[in-house]
């Protein structure tokens, strides 16, 4: 069995069933682009493959299962805050069921890049694969040496610091050749190791061959029996300790009052996607008290 610290590829996805969208227009999905490209600065991941669909998320990346959890907590913890800023909605990710499935075979890895490049025509929209403007798929077996409307980007180099962090929302230094058009969004071949995408299927055939299958009941059941998103109590508290220390100059939670207790749930819940159960025991509060606050 392979260890947390392995390196390997991961199917990275929260729930479509969970919430009614994630992203309701353009200003929405460019702000999801350039948040994948920031959260692999952070966390050193290769972004392999990626789909924004209008409620979810799929990631395909190479790298190690904290590395994974690190990313997709990023990736959350910044969602939310675009949604708090832009929509008011507070905590709107608050308890987003998430999985990280470990990629186990050649065979899973060609099913799994392909059911994401399928996702945007099996839900519906009008755009063909290589289309779909929120995704991976299109810029897989291309002649690397052009972009999109090529004259619209220009070097991150181009921008001042100040420009950058308001274009980006973000204070992250991005590398100055990476690209950004002047709608502010991060070109994916800046981040995207395309060469190991194109390596994986090898020929452009065989990559027709995997995204004409009908994958889908793969995927999912393969999705279905994955272990959530999950940390187990024994790395969770020490997580406890140092937040009642940053939070109240304590580390120990029995300390602190209901209020200051639930507030630590919340985060458990929202960073963590910890379980109503694994909060009540570690926090010290019944089930009963948490519901309805978390």
């Amino acid at each position: 069995m392979k260890g947390e610290k392995d390196t390997g590829y991961f199917h990275i996805c929260t729930d479509g069933r969970a919430l009614p969208w994630m992203f309701q227009d353009e200003r929405d999905f460019i702000a999801g682009i350039n948040r994948i490209a920031i959260c692999h600065l952070m966390t050193a991941l290769e972004v392999i493959a990626f789909v924004l669909m209008d409620n979810h998320v799929h990631f395909v990346l190479y790298g190690t299962m904290p590395q994974c959890k690190a990313f997709i907590n990023l990736y959350k913890r910044l969602t939310g805050k675009w949604i708090l800023t832009k929509y008011g909605i507070n905590d709107y990710l608050r308890g987003l069921p998430t999985e990280i499935l470990r990629i186990e075979s050649e065979e899973s890895l060609l099913n799994t890049l392909a059911y994401l490049d399928r996702n945007p025509p099996m839900a519906g929209y009008r755009y063909m694969h290589s289309e779909y403007p929120w995704g991976s798929s299109k810029y897989l077996f291309r002649d690397t040496k052009t972009t999109d409307d090529e004259e619209s980007w220009k070097p991150a180099s181009t921008y001042t610091r100040r420009a950058l962090r308001s274009i980006l929302n973000s204070k992250a230094e991005i590398p100055g050749h990476w690209l950004i058009n002047e709608s502010g969004m991060i070109h994916p071949q800046s981040f995207l190791n395309i060469r190991k995408l194109e390596s994986c299927y090898k020929t452009p055939t065989r990559y027709a061959y995997f995204l004409a299958k009908k994958i889908e009941g793969i995927v999912e059941q393969d999705l279905q029996h994955s272990q959530k998103l999950f940390i187990p109590d024994k790395e969770l508290r020490p997580i406890v300790s140092k937040m009642t220390r940053e939070l109240f100059g304590t580390d120990n939670i029995t300390e602190l009052d209901v209020k200051e207790r639930l507030l630590i749930a919340k985060r458990l819940r929202y960073s963590y996607a910890s379980t109503l159960k694994q909060i009540s025991r570690m926090v010290h509060l019944s089930p009963a008290a948490l519901d309805g606050f978390i």
